[in-house]
Order: structure tokens, then sequence, then C-alpha cells
């Protein structure tokens, strides 16, 4: 069912639950996708007010550095709203994994999303073999996809082990404990929009 949401639902803010994080998700795509008008603050006040009072956003996104894969644009949220850090095929290192323990300890966001997507490049890098210059990034998908050979079966198990890197950072692990945080996987369908929400244990 959709929600009825104001402009000002929409303003950044850390402390929002991690369920209400994820329907803000779900509504800006939902938005996105059905092509509807929707104003995202953008205006030179609301830069000036980020300056000022510092960024509020109330999720974190993990996603590809795809130029299709703007998680901005895809969730239809505005400045300093989303904390996004944005790699190669999605994965998540020592660096990645860094950023989002930032985020989500001291910037206090409460959902953790890792976002694939299909026709990744890096995915078929992987399903190919391809190694050399890019091994870094298709070495840890070829670990994390096995045997699997259908792209969209790839993206989805690329996009769990990479919420399974981060649930060994003790830091996320005790936050999802003690419930200020959850982890969620989604994946990003590039020929139409819309977002495939995982179901995660």
């Amino acid at each position: 069912m959709a929600m009825d949401y104001t402009a000002d639902d929409f303003d950044g803010d850390a402390h929002v639950s991690p369920d209400a994080a994820l329907r803000r998700l779900r509504e800006g795509n939902r938005i996105y996708v059905e092509a509807l008008d929707h104003e995202r603050d953008l205006s030179p006040e609301r830069i000036q007010d980020l300056f000022e009072n510092g960024q509020r956003p109330f999720a974190t996104v993990i996603a590809c550095s795809d130029s299709r894969v703007v998680p901005e644009h895809i969730f239809m949220t505005g400045l300093g709203e989303l904390f996004v850090v944005r790699v190669a095929g999605n994965v998540v290192g020592p660096v990645e994994a860094a950023s989002a323990i930032y985020a989500c300890k001291h910037l206090h966001t409460s959902l953790l999303l890792v976002l694939g997507h299909t026709h990744c490049g890096a995915i078929k890098a992987a399903l190919d073999g391809e190694a050399g210059d890019v091994a870094s990034v298709t070495g840890r998908i070829a670990e994390a996809i096995g045997a699997a050979s259908d792209p969209y079966e790839a993206s989805v198990l690329n996009t769990r082990a990479a919420i399974a890197e981060l649930r060994a950072h003790p830091a996320l692990a005790q936050l999802e404990e003690v419930g200020a945080l959850r982890m969620a996987g989604a994946i990003y369908h590039t020929h139409c929009g819309v977002v495939d929400f995982l179901q995660m244990p």
C-alpha cells in the first residue's frame, strides 16, 4: 500500500527507526519508477543548513559505482539524506566497512543498505573469469558467487556476501544486536528502475 508522504518526511533525520528508514527508501523508489513529481530540497538554504548544522542522513547505502546506479535518484532523496559509499561491484573491503561504521556509529544512521544491480560489469567480469587490473574486485565477487552462473543470482549472492562482511565487524554487529541498526540488501533493475528488497535472515 502506498504511503502518503509530505516533503518534510523526506528531510534527513538520523533518529528515525530502521523500519521507517526502509519505508522511506521503498516509497522513494516507487515515486522514481512512476516518475511522480516530488520536491527534493536542493536549495541554497538546505546547503547552508547542512554546512552550519552538519549532516543527518537517515540511511547509509553501499552501492556500485556504475553511472546508472545513483541512490539519491533511485530513492528520490535530497541533500544530506543518504550517506552513500560507492565502489565497483558494491564489494565491501576495509575502507567500505570503515565508512559504514562511521556513518552508523557516529552519524547514527539506523539503516545500512547494500545495493546491487542487474547488468553489472563487475559481476559479468567475475562470471567470465576476468582478473587482471580489476582482480581486487572480481576476485571478491567470484568468491561470493561460487558456482552461480545466472547474473541475477550472482548479484544477489554478491550483495548478501557484502552484508555478511559488514556483520563481521563488531561495531556494526553490536548496533544491530541492540536494535539501533538494521542491515538490508536490495537489487536495482537497470532496465526499469525497480528495486527488489531482499528477504534477510
